[in-house]
């Protein structure tokens, strides 16, 4: 992760695509993490303050996991819900 995947900036913060205090550490096992920079990770248009796009970051986290990793049953057992 060396590059805001939005801007190209290389000062990137991690973003984890499904959060929780018990979900950064499953987030991080399987990858569902995304390169933000700084503004477009804690700014206006950042997942943290716009939930259109925090919902656009988990669903396409669930869908890398669906066609990487498991499936959407093994998915909702890890973080409790299925977002698709």
């Amino acid at each position: 992760m060396t590059k805001c995947v939005l801007c190209g900036s290389p000062n990137v913060e991690v973003h984890h695509a499904i959060h929780g205090t018990a979900n950064r550490k499953i987030a991080d096992k399987y990858g569902l993490t995304i390169p933000l920079c700084h503004e477009h990770h804690l700014g206006a248009l950042g997942p943290h303050l716009n939930r259109t796009v925090d919902l656009t970051y988990i669903k396409a986290a669930q869908r890398a996991f669906e066609s990487k990793v498991g499936t959407r049953e093994e998915f909702r057992k890890l973080f409790g819900k299925s977002w698709l």
